[in-house]
């Protein structure tokens, strides 16, 4: 997704009937995509020049998005202080009288007060040039593969790390729409990672994949223009459920922001397609 696609999917709008109208990239898919929901809760929650940013988000899925269908926003604000604020969300698609909620969501908005600063996770600094050249068609930028990847068949640790920028999108105002749009796609596939004879390739083909909550904390401001590295790690996967979590350093070892999500991983019984 080029920068000008990228700033189309947030920009809001209404309809004629005054609701606020999110708009889907690609109506030809299937499902819409959890991160584009999260990346437009976002910026709807703290516009531009806002004197609060988003400090976290938490998301419920109840059922999938239809691409093809109008997506609509509710966002109540709920409260307003001097350095916190909380915002809640409901994005819904249908008929008024017979809402068909897609998600809802907690945002809790920030005003950064003077304090401490400590970093309890290090991540050592390193040089993204000798990281493997790969193509995440979900990063809107470039990025390198930091050891393995998504596509094992073999059992393997449930990890994943890699480089990403976006070298383009100089805006501040898009570092943390970009962090929940990633942030939504690596879990699954590395949690698969763990399972003989399957990978992420067998998402939504032999294996039933969704997910169910998403949850994302932003530290402190960054630059999405400059290399930032991901790590994800799979935590859990047992009853059909999965959980994993994931962290976003700079260059330098800065930890900018986390994020975690549970998520379905099941084989689907007999005769029923994923």
């Amino acid at each position: 997704m080029k920068l000008d696609q990228f700033r189309a999917m947030l920009t809001l709008g209404d309809d004629t009937e005054g609701r606020t109208v999110l708009p889907v990239p690609d109506p030809s898919v299937e499902r819409i995509f959890g991160g584009q929901i999260m990346a437009q809760l976002i910026v709807a929650a703290a516009p531009p020049g806002s004197a609060k940013a988003v400090k976290s988000l938490q998301i419920a899925f109840p059922r999938a998005g239809r691409a093809a269908e109008p997506l609509y926003l509710d966002l109540e604000q709920t409260h307003d202080g001097r350095s916190l604020g909380h915002r809640r969300a409901v994005a819904w698609q249908g008929q008024e009288s017979a809402r068909r909620v897609v998600a809802t969501a907690s945002i809790l908005v920030d005003r950064a007060d003077d304090g401490y600063d400590y970093q309890y996770s290090a991540a050592a600094a390193g040089d993204p040039m000798a990281a493997k050249p790969i193509d995440f068609a979900v990063i809107p930028g470039e990025a390198r593969l930091i050891g393995e990847g998504l596509d094992v068949e073999d059992a393997a640790a449930a990890d994943l790390a890699f480089w990403m920028r976006c070298p383009d999108f100089t805006d501040t105002a898009l570092a943390q729409p970009v962090i929940a749009y990633i942030s939504d796609w690596p879990l699954i596939g590395t949690l698969l990672k763990a399972v003989p004879g399957v990978s992420q390739r067998d998402a939504h083909v032999t294996v039933q994949t969704g997910v169910v909550t998403h949850s994302v904390w932003f530290h402190q401001p960054f630059d999405v223009a400059q290399w930032l590295r991901v790590q994800i790690h799979g935590v859990r996967l047992v009853g059909g459920r999965g959980f994993g979590t994931g962290d976003v350093y700079t260059q330098s070892g800065i930890h900018v922001a986390s994020f975690a999500q549970e998520s379905v991983v099941r084989t689907p019984p007999k005769g029923m397609q994923p």
